[in-house]
């Protein structure tokens, strides 16, 4: 193969240049194709099943899931509690989750807990897993481009804004997921390596290469979305 590439490049440079390029980009793409649906059938499954346990069936948390599906649209959504992070969604192979740890419950209140279970549920309406996943499957099909690593971290942040965004929709309470932005980020919680990174509501992280906004950007946002709220009544 290599000969005849190198009697081709003699006569045809251009042509072998083409053919060379051409089959790199085709490998790429197919062979992080295949680790997506490899990931996607086998290593997700099993990630999950180890960071859910039980269910919040016949509490009031899974009356306030209930009502926020029935709002946004949702269905066949499983609340789990999370023993990893604080919350996440992730949907997979038609199985929708939302999770959320029992001490974050514990130390929001009502309003909070509303705020980010409707965040979690957002990432499911918006289809957050599919964008989230084409962007990496981009990193991966050209792992040395730098500028692919930035736009999976820029496709993360900007999800989590639409979702803080949809979350202020359904609920009505800017202030309530602000505050529960705060108390997510004043507790650490170590990030998942691999298929896992990224799922959960916050994180400290910072800079461009982060997949989470930065928190007083986030917080800013939604006040300023509480004053909007605020003045639209008053108008009214």
């Amino acid at each position: 193969m290599c000969t005849l590439f190198l009697n081709m490049y003699e006569w045809q440079p251009q042509r072998v240049i083409e053919l060379v390029l051409g089959s790199s980009l085709v490998a790429s793409i197919g062979i992080a194709s295949l680790m997506s649906l490899l990931a996607r059938r086998y290593a997700f499954p099993r990630m999950l099943e180890g960071m859910i346990t039980g269910d919040f069936s016949n509490s009031r948390l899974s009356e306030t899931c209930a009502e926020l599906c029935k709002k946004m649209n949702i269905t066949g959504v499983d609340l789990r509690e999370a023993t990893v992070g604080n919350a996440f969604s992730l949907e997979n192979k038609g199985r929708k989750v939302v999770a959320i740890s029992s001490e974050l419950v514990s130390s929001m209140s009502p309003a909070e807990v509303e705020a980010v279970i409707a965040h979690e549920l957002s990432h499911l309406k918006n289809k957050d897993s599919r964008e989230k996943g084409l962007a990496r499957l981009a990193k991966f099909a050209f792992v040395f481009d730098p500028v692919l690593h930035l736009v999976e971290a820029a496709v993360h942040r900007e999800r989590e804004l639409l979702a803080d965004q949809s979350s202020v929709k359904y609920t009505q309470k800017p202030l309530a997921l602000a505050s529960a932005l705060l108390k997510v980020h004043s507790a650490f919680h170590a990030s998942l390596p691999g298929p896992g990174a990224g799922l959960f509501v916050g994180s400290k992280a910072k800079g461009l290469l982060s997949w989470y906004p930065d928190l007083d950007r986030r917080v800013q946002r939604l006040i300023d979305m509480a004053r909007e709220m605020k003045t639209l009544t008053i108008l009214a």
